[in-house]
């Protein structure tokens, strides 16, 4: 199912026969390192990022609507990343009223743009099709790239907070504006 698309890009559900794309995402540790707390380890193997994905695939099943979805080139179908719209996990106070939206890029296709044009999709698709009225973005200080692609999207830099994901993060926000695609 596709999910949105952009001028060059198009976000979709995985497939397992995207093990090969996710790898290449998933199994460098210049991506794994800003994900998680404490963050990610890169899958060691094709078999580990076949697990992964698999239940990458079952938790977007669960909540039809919000995931983790692969961006695609339109013009040639290469995968070169990933963005999320997800309800933020965190610590006493989150709740589902707090949406994160992230990206995930291929290293080999950094510097491209593809970050920002996939979070700007991500924010269309929220404030459209699923009616939020907010979205945020939580990124660790020292990942200088994600910090330029919020603020390239016009996210308001809230300060640093540890409510979510039980670390220290840089939070930025974005709100619906009135004459924004899908918000009256």
């Amino acid at each position: 199912m596709e999910h949105f698309s952009t001028a060059r890009l198009t976000a979709r559900d995985w497939t397992m026969a995207d093990d090969q794309s996710a790898f290449a995402i998933y199994g460098r540790e210049e991506v794994t390192r800003w994900l998680g707390a404490p963050p990610a380890a890169p899958a060691a193997s094709l078999a580990e990022m076949r697990q992964r994905l698999a239940r990458i695939i079952e938790r977007n099943a669960s909540d039809p609507g919000f995931g983790l979805w692969p961006i695609e080139l339109r013009d040639s179908g290469l995968v070169v990343g990933a963005v999320l719209l997800v309800p933020l996990a965190g610590a006493a106070g989150a709740d589902r009223q707090d949406f994160e939206i992230g990206w995930h890029l291929n290293p080999d296709n950094w510097g491209r743009g593809y970050a920002t044009e996939a979070g700007r999709g991500a924010i269309d698709l929220s404030f459209g099709e699923r009616g939020l009225s907010e979205v945020l973005a939580v990124v660790y200080p020292a990942n200088a790239a994600s910090l330029a692609v919020c603020r390239r999207l016009g996210m308001i830099h809230r300060g640093q907070t540890s409510r979510y994901y039980g670390v220290t993060l840089e939070l930025f926000s974005v709100s619906a504006e009135p004459g924004r695609p899908g918000t009256g």
